[in-house]
């Protein structure tokens, strides 16, 4: 049997590379890597080495030293296909502070733009604390899991420190968020706000939309 074994590894080992199987976060909606970036890092199309020959931890490094993947897996199956698996790190913020514009991610880590895919996410302006991006991280996944904030908030902005205000889709006003810290229960706040009175009164005619007060929304008109 270890005779058998040794001589099945030995052959397969002495195989050609032949086969390529590329999988890239079929969920993800985002498309900063593609196959031909794949073929670029790794030399795919020049490889004509053995199966034995090939290091696989070598290739997941050069992969995941790539800035917009995550996580790789690369493996070889029975048949001698090499086969790679791609996870894309996932922007959920695209902030902009003068001339420096870069992503933000789940993870409030930085992402710098692509030069081949922008992603649809929310814009956030001025200049932020590391703090204040992972609170940043924190509202941008809360606005995108709620519907009715995910339809109306479509930038962020810091106009002086601790001051954060919301830029709506629909009326011509802003919305005073102040503090990020506290975000959860202004925003329960400004759902409610929503809810009881966009669909039956002209958000035009209000100038801002204030959260910061407890247990009210203070609604400002031109």
């Amino acid at each position: 049997m270890i005779f058998f074994f040794y001589f099945s590894q030995k052959t397969h080992k002495n195989r050609n590379l032949e086969k390529f199987n590329i999988i890239i976060d079929p969920l993800s909606q985002d498309h900063f890597v593609n196959e031909e970036i794949i073929n670029k890092l790794l030399k795919i199309e020049k490889t004509k080495k053995k199966i034995g020959q090939l290091c696989i931890l070598t290739m997941e490094q050069k992969l995941n030293n790539y800035p917009f993947i995550k996580k790789s897996e690369v493996f070889i199956s029975v048949d001698g296909t090499l086969n790679i698996k791609i996870l894309q790190k996932e922007p959920i913020l695209r902030i902009k502070n003068g001339n420096q514009e870069y992503y933000l991610t789940k993870e409030a880590e930085h992402l710098e733009l692509s030069s081949i895919y922008s992603s649809k996410v929310l814009l956030a302006k001025g200049s932020f604390s590391n703090e204040e991006k992972k609170h940043l991280a924190n509202l941008v996944k809360t606005i995108n899991s709620d519907e009715l904030l995910k339809n109306q908030i479509i930038s962020i902005k810091k106009t002086v420190p601790n001051l954060f205000i919301l830029i709506p889709k629909i009326g011509n006003h802003h919305i005073i968020l102040g503090n990020i810290k506290d975000f959860k229960s202004k925003l329960n706040k400004l759902k409610a706000f929503y809810k009881q009175y966009i669909n039956k009164i002209d958000m035009n005619q209000y100038q801002s939309i204030d959260l910061q007060y407890k247990d009210q929304v203070v609604a400002k008109k031109r």
